[in-house]
């Protein structure tokens, strides 16, 4: 990430972080200050917010390939570029790494998480079943205004032209058919699943022709759940989730050839 980035991402650290402290001593007027136990309470939701920018600083570089699979990052140096001590910078690679973009390696330290095949399949089946299992729950609750709002969603998605427009439109239909459901921890269970799974569906869209049998199936889909068949529109989903997977695979394996056989000739 260039120099003008990470001096806005700072900014924006210190912003929070005088937020934080204004909240917490407008709503302690009239207290004393003085306990331990306050101070550590202050000094526990500053280390949370500051964490969490870093965090969402270095996903945001991920996702958007600033970062790279396989790079490698220290603690001191981002650190030392967000202005933020190591301890912050350590919380925000737990966080990373238990969201699957990065990974922590004994005596090699911390590096982006590489796109594998494997991990496309794992993430694919699970959100096969889960979201399948959304879908079915949310058919029956659906209103007119769920359907309307999830087609107009789709109308907007058919004339989208930037990834990023792309994906954000893509999460809101999906989440758009699995909300009348009303199951906050399966629902939390699939952003979680569709966040780590971006990097994938920004790999798919951007190197393949994908998109466009995506949006078709997109179509039928709703037009199921408008004709109230849970099962085939279940079905549907399965295949539509399915077919996303199998071409990321394809691709991810072909890649992989294709650096072994460089590394091959380069070698030689």
């Amino acid at each position: 990430m260039n120099d003008n980035r990470l001096s806005f991402i700072c900014q924006l650290r210190t912003e929070a972080h005088l937020q934080c402290k204004g909240s917490i001593s407008k709503g302690n007027q009239g207290v004393s200050r003085s306990s331990s136990l306050e101070r550590l309470q202050d000094e526990a939701v500053e280390s949370r917010s500051a964490a969490t920018i870093v965090a969402d600083a270095l996903r945001d570089g991920i996702l958007q390939q600033r970062l790279h699979g396989g790079d490698r990052l220290t603690q001191d140096a981002v650190a030392a570029r967000f202005c933020v001590s190591q301890m912050i910078v350590r919380e925000a690679f737990k966080q990373l790494a238990t969201e699957g973009f990065l990974k922590a390696e004994p005596r090699r330290g911390v590096s982006v998480a590489l796109l594998t095949a494997e991990e496309a399949w794992e993430i694919t089946q699970l959100r096969s079943l889960v979201e399948a299992q959304a879908l079915e729950w949310a058919i029956p609750r659906m209103a007119k205004a769920d359907l309307d709002g999830a087609g107009r969603l789709l109308a907007e998605l058919d004339i989208a032209k930037s990834t990023d427009r792309i994906i954000a439109l893509n999460a809101r239909f999906h989440d758009a058919l699995y909300a009348p459901a009303g199951k906050a921890r399966t629902l939390a269970l699939i952003a979680a699943l569709r966040l780590n799974f971006e990097r994938y569906l920004r790999f798919t869209w951007e190197e393949t022709g994908h998109l466009e049998q995506s949006q078709r199936e997109h179509w039928q889909i709703l037009d199921l759940c408008k004709a109230r068949d849970v099962e085939g529109a279940c079905h549907a989903l399965k295949r539509h989730l399915a077919a996303t997977g199998d071409i990321l695979a394809q691709c991810l394996r072909a890649r992989d050839a294709s650096s072994r056989s460089e590394h091959a000739a380069t070698a030689e």
